[in-house]
């Protein structure tokens, strides 16, 4: 099975799924083995530049040399630098390359002649409505199909002898309020047209709303041609002249020229889609095949629905995520969730650091600066498909991009969409075969729903995260290192509880430093506080880990160890009394590092935890108060 990598896209919060649609005619019609990997974004819908470079961000997650081909289209993304980048990495890969609308040197091309579409409409517009004054109205600058469309309007003009003037163009992007503000700008420099030339059909249509709010009427006033002939074209009042190609056709081709390129039959590097004029309304012709109002508004009607079902679809989603508590959990609701829309399998994958959160209560700090917002760490953890109790990890470097899948005699499709915080990198999601989501165009809604819900349950585990930490801040003491009093209740009696309804033992231990007032009178606090510490450092070294040592008083401990019987106790004690004694001699202070030591053994619900605490203080005073008559 070959495998091919298209890197695509989104116009605003579109997708091209004409391209998956000449994918799959292209397979049955050749009966191919060709599996597609799409990296896909929405690079060019927000505003906030900061979430565009998190999108953009999937370019870089595939080795592109592992693939058998690579298609680009990448006619839409604003970012001249990005795009050189991406192109870039497409010749290292050293496979056939074929870049979609966009003609770049060395690689193969697939799409259409703007030039000459644009021309024909030109040589309309001027010899059969005698037109000499033409204003040109275009998309993105610097966008290869803009220039072309321009470069015909400007060749046109000079052709039959009409004066190019600069004043007469107005570039912006290609949505509607490039026309709207284009008719406004002409207006007001005193330059409206005879007929206005646009870039595609959300533009013209602009152009025409304008004129219209503005009390002019088009055709009557203003002649105005589109491009694209999408819907709104032929069903907009009056049906604009557009030109029409087929994405779906750019695709099929493409396909096609990559399997002459592997075969060694290829005789051209470039192949073009055909293009066709359509004369209608808005340039003062008459459509010779006009709307059908009757099916433009079923259409209509059924576009409602699918938006009412779309908007149904993201609440229920919303609500079906919304009391997920870990990442996994996530990934496997919108998996349950796709799959009754036909979609197939569905892939989380996350940086190691940002799952972690769930994993870990106490995370150490991050540094911001460790995060990524260039590329992906060589280390992936798959949250989703997992089996078992723990996630795998993947190694991009290997190339692989997906966890082990199962061998199919059936051509995929992989989409791979990006996972972020604005542009922090925060993993991606693979989807297969979601062709329902994309040809609906329920696909940008779904992903922004997706990572709502990501961003809602990282920051719900980072507040858990702050809380045990200040938790923990609250119930440890700051000097010696140990729990403080007021772990009693918080851990302390739930251990003491939970041994005793189970009839084990729990040993308690209490510890009371000696000389402390001779140490804190001669010697100062500072002196005290290092005695204290040190008794504190050697019940750290000796107590099992499962225990519960606290800080009790201002120079007593108490130990809570789960499941201790006397003899253990009894080596414990002896153990603490010999290292407190080691440490004194090793220390070179000028008073002994000392402490009394009482212990019991709780074997019987029947007394309070207090109540054995109190036991074990009883004995250590008694042994205090022993040794101290055998000092004496």
């Amino acid at each position: 099975m070959k495998k091919i990598a298209l890197i695509t896209n989104g116009q605003a919060r579109y997708m091209t799924h004409e391209w998956l649609h000449g994918y799959r005619r292209y397979i049955s019609d050749h009966n191919s083995d060709i599996d597609l990997y799409i990296f896909h974004c929405f690079g060019n819908f927000s505003q906030d530049q900061s979430y565009n470079v998190g999108e953009y961000n999937i370019f870089r997650l595939p080795r592109l040399s592992d693939f058998d081909g690579i298609l680009l289209d990448l006619a839409l993304i604003p970012d001249h630098e990005l795009k050189e980048e991406v192109i870039i990495r497409a010749r290292r890969a050293s496979v056939p390359v074929i870049s979609f609308l966009d003609k770049v040197p060395d690689l193969y091309f697939s799409g259409i002649d703007n030039y000459h579409a644009i021309c024909t409409l030109m040589e309309h517009l001027i010899t059969e409505h005698g037109c000499t004054k033409l204003n040109y109205v275009g998309g993105i600058i610097g966008n290869q199909e803009n220039q072309q469309r321009f470069l015909a309007y400007k060749d046109t003009l000079k052709k039959h002898g009409i004066a190019f003037e600069p004043d007469r163009i107005y570039e912006l992007n290609y949505e509607v309020e490039t026309g709207l503000k284009a008719f406004t700008v002409f207006q007001e420099r005193r330059l409206l047209p005879e007929a206005f030339v646009c870039a595609n059909d959300n533009i013209a249509a602009g152009v025409c709303l304008a004129a219209q709010d503005a009390g002019y009427s088009v055709p009557g006033d203003f002649l105005v041609t589109g491009f694209d002939n999408t819907t709104k074209s032929i069903n907009f009042y009056p049906p604009i002249t557009t030109v029409e190609f087929s994405k779906a056709h750019i695709m099929y081709n493409a396909l096609g020229l990559l399997a002459d390129v592997w075969n060694g039959t290829a005789k051209s590097s470039q192949v073009f889609s055909p293009t066709r004029c359509i004369y209608r309304e808005s340039s003062g012709c008459t459509s010779l095949f006009p709307a059908d109002p009757g099916k433009y508004v079923s259409s209509q009607i059924m576009a409602e629905v699918r938006q009412g079902d779309m908007l149904n679809w993201m609440m229920d989603l919303d609500r079906f995520l919304l009391d997920c508590t870990s990442f996994t959990e996530l990934a496997e609701h919108l998996h349950t969730w796709l799959s009754t829309h036909g979609c197939g399998n569905l892939s989380l994958l996350m940086n190691p650091d940002i799952f972690l959160l769930e994993k870990i209560d106490a995370l150490a700090e991050i540094p911001d600066d460790l995060y990524l917002d260039f590329g992906y760490p060589k280390q992936m953890t798959v949250v989703y498909p997992c089996s078992g109790n723990e996630a795998g990890e993947l190694d991009l470097s290997t190339g692989k991009l997906l966890p082990e899948v199962s061998e199919s005699d059936i051509p995929n499709v992989y989409f791979f969409v990006p996972v972020h915080f604005r542009k922090r990198e925060i993993g991606y999601l693979v989807l297969e075969n979601c062709d329902y989501l994309l040809t609906h165009q329920f696909l940008f809604e779904t992903l922004n729903t997706f990572r709502t819900s990501i961003e809602a349950l990282y920051g719900k585990l980072i507040l858990q995260k702050k809380n045990r930490q200040l938790s923990q801040l609250y119930i440890h003491d700051s000097l010696t290192g140990l729990y403080n009093r007021m772990a009693y209740e918080k851990l302390a009696l739930p251990v003491f509880n939970q041994y005793m309804k189970s009839k084990k033992p729990v040993g308690i231990m209490f510890i009371d430093a000696d000389h402390l007032k001779y140490i804190n009178d001669t010697f100062g606090h500072d002196m005290g506080n290092l005695a204290i510490s040190s008794i504190a450092s050697v019940i750290r070294q000796h107590c099992p880990a499962n225990s519960v040592s606290m800080r009790y008083g201002g120079d007593e401990f108490v130990c809570v160890i789960p499941d201790y019987d006397q003899t253990q106790m009894q080596k414990l004690k002896q153990n603490l009394l010999d290292s407190l004694a080691t440490l004194s001699r090793n220390s070179r202070m000028a008073f002994p590092i000392e402490a009394s030591i009482g212990f019991v053994v709780a074997d019987d619900s029947v007394f309070s935890l207090n109540d054995y605490i109190n036991l074990a203080d009883e004995k250590m005073y008694a042994e205090k108060k022993e040794r101290k008559a055998t000092r004496q």
